[in-house]
């Protein structure tokens, strides 16, 4: 009697798929935060040598979320969703849609995270050594731990809205 080897099912292909992309997506997801961090951190500290106020954690982060969605879309398009990749107009404004979705999310959650659960007094007050608070202070945080939760949700509208596969050719019926 030969068994039924369930691994080798559609599905089961699919979910293995999904979760190779799921982890080809956190590596660049993980360059895209490195990307964003840097020109956030670095714009940041720059805008505060010539202004103050909360408006410059929010500019900041919006360049420096651009400059990670550049570098996003450049490696899961020829990467992580290479197979699905249809290279039209579709697929590039459906990115941008994604990504300014997810900006506004993150923004959402930075103003949630400072204005109504103070994350950022939070952290401040942990009594973490005065160097990392200095480089990571109770805004950026915020602003963070907002990425950490977006890279969740970017992967998902990304797989479900944007790298949707590539469309079979129609098969010609004879009559």
């Amino acid at each position: 009697m030969e068994s039924i080897n369930t691994n080798n099912s559609p599905a089961a292909g699919e979910a293995k798929k999904s979760f190779v992309q799921l982890i080809k997506f956190a590596i660049v997801g993980a360059s895209n935060t490195l990307v964003d961090m840097i020109v956030n951190i670095g714009l940041t500290k720059i805008l505060e040598l010539f202004a103050s106020g909360g408006w410059i954690t929010y500019a900041a982060k919006i360049v420096g979320y651009a400059c990670g969605v550049l570098n996003s879309y450049i490696l899961n398009s020829r990467w992580t969703f290479k197979e699905e990749r249809k290279q039209d107009a579709r697929e590039i404004f459906s990115f941008i849609g994604v990504n300014i979705a997810v900006l506004l999310i993150s923004l959402g959650l930075i103003y949630a995270f400072t204005n109504w659960l103070h994350l950022d007094s939070w952290w401040m007050n942990l009594g973490l050594p005065e160097w990392l608070t200095k480089i990571i202070g109770g805004r950026l945080f915020c602003s963070l731990v907002a990425t950490v939760i977006c890279i969740f949700v970017n992967f998902i509208l990304n797989k479900l809205f944007v790298f949707t596969g590539k469309k079979e050719p129609e098969q010609e019926t004879e009559a």
